[in-house]
């Protein structure tokens, strides 16, 4: 017996499934099109390291105080296995009754044309240590791990949205960059960590990749890259809008970025390629400095890319997920500061500020002796 087994539970993750998952997780798999299980698990390589992941975060959790329990099942466990049992996931041809279905290849691959994967040139330049690193680049970590690990169905075009060229896509180099880096650091952590990986990193990262909405909106298996979509239309600034050249709390010579302007020019704009030509539902203005929502949001994005982006490990997928994302989901929605604009039309002047009504209320309270009697 080695040493891990020796202060484990359970050997291995095999005799995890067997004799305690299994039982936990007690569902309805046959004749169900909602929850599916494949009995041969251990044939895909996705549901391996999600249940191995779930497992070691188990042996660990289970010695956690009181609440240990409860955080893995929570925080944890229901989040793999409702994948796991997701029509739309690696069980997708599989079934309790029929067995396993080999139907799933790996995701469609076409080697870069540059040694890294950064042809884009966005990607951090943060570096890594290759001395702990298992993938000397992102390239080969989605060539030779992620496109084992994330089988799906993309042939068809009313699936999930893939392109085999993904290393042409800014946001894709730098999301699957952030991925690899976030895998290169929690991997390193053999109880939690790449559970957290999963969760916390790679599958909200692939859900926006797979999105029909994202960066691979125009490409496709079958057809390859189409190069459709173009940086969000950007007109600059009057000169003596924007003096401060760095942000307030960092230095000049520590930014990677001299301005907001030149984050939002050169590093937003082509990054989050979207269809904001007559389109229904992403809206963008290319004055964006017109609008004080924009500004303020867009500069909180700068602060925290410049902060966030010298972690070398988990920092830039968390600012893609924490921060980017959600920045950017409001300021492309059409009830957001943009909603009155459009790429095509440009700036429109038309949402006042909130209406209000002037009140005493939150006046400075009088002292007690010049109260009225």
């Amino acid at each position: 017996m080695d040493e891990q087994s020796a202060s484990t539970v359970y050997g291995n993750v095999g005799e995890f499934v067997e004799n305690y998952l299994s039982f936990v997780y007690a569902r309805q798999v046959k004749d169900r099109s909602d929850t599916v299980w494949c009995t041969e698990w251990w044939r895909h390589p996705e549901a391996v390291i999600r249940l191995e992941a779930l497992w070691r975060a188990w042996e660990y959790f289970r010695n956690v105080g009181l609440v240990g329990m409860s955080a893995w099942f929570l925080d944890h466990a229901d989040a793999h296995m409702r994948r796991l049992f997701d029509p739309r996931g690696p069980f997708r041809y599989c079934s309790a009754q029929g067995g396993h279905r080999t139907f799933l290849a790996p995701l469609p691959m076409e080697s870069p044309e540059l040694p890294a994967a950064n042809s884009s040139g966005l990607a951090h330049s943060a570096q890594v240590d290759p001395l702990h690193c298992v993938y000397a680049d992102a390239g080969q970590f989605v060539e030779n791990y992620l496109s084992l690990l994330y089988q799906r169905q993309v042939s068809d075009p009313n699936d999930a949205a893939w392109c085999p060229q993904w290393w042409r896509h800014a946001e894709a180099v730098v999301r699957l960059d952030a991925v690899w880096r976030a895998w290169e650091h929690l991997r390193q952590d053999s109880m939690p960590g790449m559970s957290r990986w999963f969760l916390d990193h790679a599958d909200p990262q692939m859900k926006r990749l797979f999105d029909h909405r994202g960066p691979f909106k125009y490409c496709g298996v079958r057809n390859g890259h189409r190069d459709a979509l173009e940086p969000l239309p950007v007109m600059s600034p009057p000169d003596a809008m924007f003096d401060k050249p760095a942000a307030e709390g960092l230095a000049a010579s520590s930014t990677h970025f001299e301005s907001l302007v030149q984050f939002v020019e050169d590093y937003v704009s082509p990054v989050y390629r979207r269809q904001v030509v007559d389109s229904n539902d992403t809206v963008w203005c290319p004055e964006w400095w017109m609008h004080t929502e924009a500004v303020v949001r867009l500069d909180t994005l700068w602060r925290a890319w410049e902060i966030l982006g010298r972690d070398g490990a988990t920092g830039m997928s968390v600012w893609l997920l924490d921060h980017a994302d959600p920045h950017m989901n409001e300021l492309f929605d059409q009830r957001g500061p943009f909603g009155s604009c459009s790429a095509r039309n440009g700036h429109r002047d038309s949402i006042p500020p909130l209406p209000l009504r002037t009140t005493n209320l939150f006046a400075s309270p009088e002292s007690p002796d010049q109260a009225p009697r």
